[in-house]
């Protein structure tokens, strides 16, 4: 999802509550009309989840900090993408610069409301925002990664699962998460398959091949 207006995010804030079920859409498009995939779950050992270590992908940008109550990012040859806190009421915003992805032009920023968290990816060679459902955890090769959503009562878990193609983020397709299980923690995020710890100390691998790749 490409977003260039800067109005987005204060509209986002009206709009939070359809998210879920814009989602789901995507979910149900993603297994009919637009791609195909199957995946499942196994049970897996704890040896086998630790063997998988994670990345370090951010790195600071010192051009990029907040001040009062503001974070400046800038866009190459376009005028710079300003996000501001909002402390009043129901229209609560606060905005965190979480980092740069490193070796890429990608600014990582998460937002904060009265409904939860949502964190996007600002190309800052373009200006397009791409709205993540979790903070991503990417593989080792730098290009794949996934997200999970933190639900709320009313909303299941999923998985976004992404890559980085030419500088752009692309969103490969949603994959439900394993029924009545809260996935917390992921450890190794490869291209078709990553592994999970659960709430309940469990730990899964997930794999899964989209039909048309």
């Amino acid at each position: 999802m490409h977003l260039t207006s800067p109005n987005y995010f204060q509209l986002e804030a009206f709009m939070k509550m359809l998210i879920s079920i814009l989602i789901f859409l995507s979910l149900t498009l993603s297994t009919k009309a637009q791609r195909q995939v199957s995946y499942g779950y196994i049970e897996i050992e704890k040896s086998e989840y630790d063997s998988c270590t994670k990345i370090e992908h951010l790195v600071s940008n010192h051009q990029i900090e907040k001040q009062s109550g503001k974070i400046t990012i800038p866009i190459s040859n376009k005028v710079s993408k300003i996000l501001s806190d909002n402390n009043s009421g129901k229209n609560f915003q606060k905005f965190d610069y979480i980092g740069d992805i490193k070796n890429t032009k990608l600014t990582l920023i998460k937002r904060t409301d009265y409904y939860g968290e949502t964190f996007y990816l600002i190309n800052r060679s373009t200006g397009i925002v791409d709205t993540l459902i979790g903070k991503p955890v990417f593989g080792q090769n730098r290009r794949d990664f996934i997200c999970i959503n933190n639900p709320r009562p009313d909303e299941k878990q999923q998985i976004q699962i992404c890559e980085i193609k030419n500088g752009s983020v692309i969103t490969r397709v949603f994959i439900r998460c394993k029924t009545d299980t809260l996935f917390e923690d992921i450890s190794c995020v490869l291209r078709n398959s990553i592994l999970a710890k659960d709430k309940n100390g469990k730990y899964w691998k997930l794999n899964f091949k989209i039909d048309d790749e």
